[in-house]
């Protein structure tokens, strides 16, 4: 809690510490390139692994994605859906939707111009719909949040970066570092993810380090973590090792298109196994 608190208070001393500033509607024009097209793919894609921290780890699969219209996944033991998204002819995202098997009951929409993503409408279960709003320039991604941030996006390699404004005021920054993200916040780095290369490709290893805070100085730590991998371990099944032991298993089908997706349980933690089966229409 003590590491959370102190990064909320990072935050809100943006505003009377930050020097740099920005005016948002500067950035708020629309000149999409080649590369806001893979800005677009990176941000929304995997969200569903997301919820299990291994987002990064499956971008680095060769997955084909080409011509799918839907996609539902569905939990082996309940037979209950977790998660189904639409798709368009362009392979663009149409709308997803979250289940309470998860998490609460979340809906999201986009919406594109020219072929990239103008507005992202986000919708949970007994709360006001937020509404992000999307801009391009000179191959970076700018989002006026519903919720007064403002983040100016980029890839470095398969890397994706940015940097956060509240207020027009700079609150968190990204720089990548020998294939590391470092984030920035009051001059002090705060978090870093480190990646065995900037182009995500299997076998391909994550780590995370852990912030911890002196109390005395606040000076932030970052604690060195254990690096988490995804490897083929045979034909089109790939698993997830954390500190060398398995945690999940990804299986995918003879077109490249995942079938199967396991959490293989944690003892320790009281945590049982889970198998997710992975579901789809296609355009012909």
């Amino acid at each position: 809690m003590r590491k959370i608190a102190l990064l909320i208070v990072f935050f809100s001393c943006v505003t009377i510490f930050a020097q740099n500033t920005i005016v948002e509607k500067d950035f708020m024009v629309f000149k999409p390139t080649e590369s806001s097209i893979k800005l677009n793919k990176v941000y929304t894609e995997n969200m569903f692994f997301g919820l299990f921290g291994v987002k990064n780890l499956v971008n680095a699969l060769p997955i084909d994605e080409s011509k799918i219209k839907t996609v539902v996944i569905t939990n082996v033991a309940t037979k209950k859906v977790v998660y189904k998204a639409n798709y368009d002819l362009n392979n663009h995202i149409i709308d997803l939707e979250l289940t309470n098997e998860l998490i609460d009951p979340t809906k999201v929409n986009y919406s594109y111009k020219d072929g990239v993503l103008e507005k992202e409408m986000i919708t949970k279960k007994g709360k006001e719909q937020r509404v992000n709003e999307f801009f391009y320039d000179q191959d970076k991604m700018y989002i006026k949040n519903a919720n007064k941030l403002f983040d100016i996006v980029w890839l470095e390699g398969d890397i994706l970066l940015k940097k956060t404004y509240l207020d027009q005021k700079l609150g968190f920054e990204d720089r990548l570092m020998h294939d590391c993200r470092i984030t920035k916040s009051l001059g002090r780095d705060i978090n870093k993810v480190c990646f065995s290369s900037s182009i995500f490709k299997a076998p391909f290893k994550v780590k995370e380090y852990t912030p911890e805070i002196e109390p005395k100085t606040e000076k932030v730590n970052l604690i060195d973590g254990p690096w988490s991998e995804i490897k083929l371990i045979k034909d089109n099944k790939y698993q997830i090792l954390k500190n060398n032991q398995p945690q999940f298993e990804v299986v995918l089908d003879q077109n490249k298109r995942i079938k199967e997706f396991k959490f293989l349980g944690n003892k320790s933690e009281k945590q049982e196994p889970m198998n997710f089966k992975f579901t789809y229409t296609f355009y012909k």
